[in-house]
């Protein structure tokens, strides 16, 4: 009985074995049947040409790992695990560069007041702040297409070069030219260098959370403002203000590398375009509702972020107390980046920042208009950083919501061109319409600086509710074409006028 067992399983396994040459191609021909559905017949083939490959030896789990469509590399690591060390190292990038470069206003007001320069005026070091906040944002193209041939860390690399040559050169300046070349020019360029590559690469591992972890990243330039608005001060004070130039330039440099250690790029997965110019996009209206949003915006925000420190001098206070409500500003920012990040989340990044903007824009004209005490200006100043740097985190996510991830990279350098002609003109606009030679303690003085900066603020607010209003009207009109609103290519869409209008307040299942 045994033997009889024994014998029929061997036969069985025989028959299973399948050696003889009719019974390989039955197998062959099942196993191309089934894998053909999935278009993967390629597979068999590569089995039987590959040396030693049997077909005979081929099990269902082979067939199912072989057709099976393997985890990308884009599909990993998604809103979780290494996406926040590139959310940390973002943070690094944003204290380094954005948080360094609101430290000017301490340096503006030593500048003037104590005529660091012999013959500069208020106008020459408002031109200074601009270059450095603008000048290497408007060759953004160009840096969006040299980052595609080297790469993002070589990138970032050249940047934090850059601005730690600028900064050290600054602290060796004695005349004015050299103050343009090197705290404005060479500044400049490294810091474009930096916060390009860092604001693009953040949404290629986030989705769900793209706008959160834009909040928290963007906050590093609050902490950065505190820390280099406080401690640069307080080296100013004690050591001079070329030592704090030099310390700011080596605490910058140093945190930067670190940052480009763990910064990863996947511009490769998602097929990022990094050309300099796209024709389609300019075409799009949404590129220019966006471009008027992020013009307004600028406007707004240099004025406040440089003016506030001599606002506060104006009113008879110490240029330390000045420094502290500047500090306030990044105190607000890094604490309110992330919160409207998370609430963006929830409800949209056009939608949250639309009311963040209307209530900035409101209060310059209710609370800074009006002030002439320290508490008021401190509260004010707590406020508007919380609300008014809302750009910041929610910007390439918009961008991404705008456009698609594959062409974020171009559009976006595209738009921070008119951020860095904003930019640039904005610390002049804030002087010019500044009464006085900016020393003088009077208050009343700045009250055309402050109205400006409020209408400012609610145009850009009024821009972004049209720019959720198009969105809204173009994803009704693409409702079959796509699920996941990343993927997509919308440059082509033409949208009516009446619908974005009409669509202004709507809602949907995917947040804008």
């Amino acid at each position: 009985m045994q033997r009889d067992s024994s014998s029929s399983h061997t036969e069985a396994s025989d028959k299973s074995i399948g050696n003889p040459k009719e019974e390989l191609e039955k197998i062959h021909d099942k196993i191309h049947t089934k894998l053909s559905t999935n278009g993967d017949s390629h597979l068999v083939e590569e089995i039987r040409d590959t040396p030693g490959g049997d077909l005979t030896k081929i099990t269902t789990t082979d067939i199912e790992k072989q057709s099976s469509p393997q985890p990308q590399d884009s599909e990993l690591n998604v809103d979780g695990g290494y996406a926040w060390v590139i959310c940390f190292a973002c943070f690094l990038l944003n204290f380094s560069t954005w948080g360094m470069n609101s430290g000017f206003a301490i340096y503006f007001a030593n500048y003037l007041n104590n005529n660091t320069f012999a013959g500069a005026t208020k106008m020459d070091y408002a031109y200074i702040g601009g270059i450095a906040f603008g000048v290497g944002l408007f060759c953004s193209p160009a840096i969006n297409f040299i980052q595609g041939k080297i790469g993002t860390r070589p990138t970032i690399i050249v940047g934090n070069c850059l601005q730690f040559t600028g900064l050290m050169l600054a602290s060796w300046s004695r005349k004015l030219w050299q103050l343009y070349l090197t705290q404005g020019l060479i500044q400049s360029f490294g810091l474009a260098f930096i916060s390009i590559p860092a604001t693009t690469v953040l949404p290629q591992y986030f989705k769900k959370k793209r706008i959160l972890s834009g909040g928290l990243s963007s906050a590093g330039s609050g902490v950065g403002g505190i820390c280099f608005n406080l401690g640069m001060q307080h080296v100013v004070e004690s050591k001079g203000v070329f030592w704090a130039l030099r310390v700011q330039s080596i605490i910058g440099f140093g945190l930067t590398w670190i940052a480009i250690s763990l910064i990863r790029s996947r511009s490769k997965a998602h097929k990022i375009q990094f050309t300099a110019f796209d024709s389609a996009v300019v075409s799009s209206a949404a590129f220019w509702i966006l471009s008027f949003f992020v013009i307004t915006c600028m406007f707004g925000y240099v004025i406040v972020l440089y003016t506030l420190a001599q606002f506060t001098t104006s009113m008879g206070y110490s240029e330390y107390q000045g420094s502290i409500v500047s500090a306030m500003v990044q105190l607000g920012s890094c604490c309110g980046r992330p919160i409207i990040g998370l609430l963006a989340d929830k409800f949209g990044g056009a939608t949250v920042s639309v009311v963040a903007y209307t209530v900035v824009g409101t209060l310059c004209l209710a609370m800074w208009v009006p002030a002439r005490n320290y508490a008021t200006i401190v509260a004010f100043a707590i406020i508007q950083g919380a609300l008014m740097g809302s750009i910041y985190g929610m910007i390439a996510g918009v961008v991404a919501r705008t456009f698609g991830l594959r062409k974020m990279n171009v559009a976006f350098s595209m738009i921070w061109t008119i951020m860095g002609a904003a930019g640039l003109f904005s610390p002049v606009i804030g002087i010019k319409l500044t009464k006085g030679n900016g020393a003088i303690l009077d208050p009343g003085s700045y009250i055309n600086c402050s109205i400006f900066a409020g209408v400012s603020f609610l145009a850009c607010a009024g821009s972004l509710l049209l720019l959720r209003g198009y969105i809204k009207a173009r994803d009704h009109l693409q409702v079959d074409q796509h699920t996941d609103s990343d993927q997509g290519d919308y440059t082509g869409i033409n949208v009516p006028f009446k619908s974005v209008i009409t669509s202004c307040f709507k809602t949907s299942h995917e947040k804008t």
